[in-house]
C-alpha cells in the first residue's frame, strides 16, 4: 500500500497476508456488530455494502517514488466507534494512523477482495453481504 503523509511525503506501507487476514476479520466483525440479532441482518449488510460500492469514486493511485520511506507493518490496532474504523499501523514504535468512515471501511474491504482474487489469495472467509453480485460485476446480456 503506498500513501502520503500529511508532509505529502510517500510512504510504502507493507502488509503480510496473514496479518491482512487478521485484519478483514476484525473489520468485517466490526461492520457486523451494527445489525447483530436482526433477523434481517444479511440484507441491511448486503444493500449498504452495494451503496457504499456504488458510492465508491476511482481515484488515480499514489506511485511510489524511490527513495520513499518503507514500513513493513509488525502491528495493527483496531479502534471501533460509532461513525468510523480507525487502523493503527505500527512499525515497531513508529505508527500511522488512518480514520476511515464506516463507508470507507465498506469500500476498502471490497478492494481487498478484488486484491485477493487478483493475487489469487484463496481466503473462505468473505461474508455473503460482501460478495459482489454477478449483476455489478458484468454488463448484462440482451438479446
Amino acid at each position: 500500500m503506498v500513501v502520503e503523509d500529511n508532509q505529502q511525503q510517500t510512504i510504502v506501507i507493507w502488509l503480510t497476508r496473514r496479518l491482512l487476514v487478521r485484519l478483514i476479520e476484525a473489520m468485517v466483525k466490526a461492520i457486523e456488530s451494527e445489525t447483530v440479532g436482526r433477523p434481517e441482518s444479511d440484507t441491511l449488510q448486503s444493500f449498504t455494502q452495494h451503496r457504499a460500492q456504488q458510492a465508491q469514486v476511482e481515484e488515480s493511485p499514489v506511485e511510489a517514488v524511490e527513495g520513499s520511506a518503507e514500513w513493513l507493518i509488525n502491528r495493527i490496532d483496531l479502534n471501533v466507534s460509532h461513525e468510523r474504523l480507525t487502523l493503527k499501523l505500527f512499525l515497531d514504535d513508529d505508527c500511522a494512523i488512518l480514520p476511515m468512515p464506516r463507508v470507507n471501511a465498506r469500500q476498502w474491504l471490497n478492494i481487498m477482495q478484488r486484491l485477493f482474487e487478483a493475487a489469487e489469495w484463496h481466503y473462505e472467509k468473505w461474508p455473503s453481504w460482501l460478495q459482489q453480485s454477478p449483476s455489478a460485476t458484468q454488463p448484462a446480456l440482451v438479446h
